[in-house]
């Protein structure tokens, strides 16, 4: 029997590794908030909430700072 992720999990771990590339450093900011718009994540209530929750470890980064602001402006994530 295969098992099949949901399209849900798969999306978030896909915005997940897109925004950690963007955190190391790999990737910009217009880049990273594209992926997002364009990913399906903000169909899912609270799921960038809870991604931005699991990378709290980068929250010091001056790149982790600015991706949430522009979250926050576009409203995808509260202030």
């Amino acid at each position: 029997m295969v098992k099949i992720k949901t399209i849900e999990i798969t999306t978030m771990r896909y915005v997940r590794g897109s925004l950690e590339a963007f955190l190391d450093g790999k990737k910009e900011l217009n880049w990273v908030k594209g992926t997002i718009k364009n990913s399906g994540i903000l169909n899912y209530k609270g799921m960038l909430q809870e991604i931005f929750d699991g990378l709290r470890r980068y929250s010091k980064l001056t790149r982790y700072q600015s991706i949430l602001k522009v979250c926050q402006k576009e409203g995808w994530l509260k202030s």
